[in-house]
């Protein structure tokens, strides 16, 4: 709900108190709105999911010679230089 406060006829408490009921508030001064106040709403923190080995098996391969070094022509030059 939106309350509409006169800055000259509230406390501070009162914008604090209507905050903390989840109310929004809007400050006017001489009849115009100078400020709005709105209630943080906490969100909950989720939970990360939990990983779930062996979903990827038999999707992935590695070549035997995976870890071998690579062919002078990978480089593009000679490694005798």
């Amino acid at each position: 709900m939106t309350k509409t406060l006169d800055i000259e006829e509230i406390s501070i408490q009162t914008v604090i108190r209507s905050a903390k009921n989840g109310d929004e508030i809007v400050l006017e001064e001489n009849g115009k709105p100078i400020a709005k106040i709105t209630p943080i709403i906490e969100i909950a923190e989720e939970k990360p999911k939990q990983r779930i080995a062996g979903l990827g098996k038999g999707t992935m391969w590695m070549s035997e010679d995976f870890d071998e070094e690579l062919p002078d022509e990978f480089w593009g030059f000679d490694k005798d230089l």
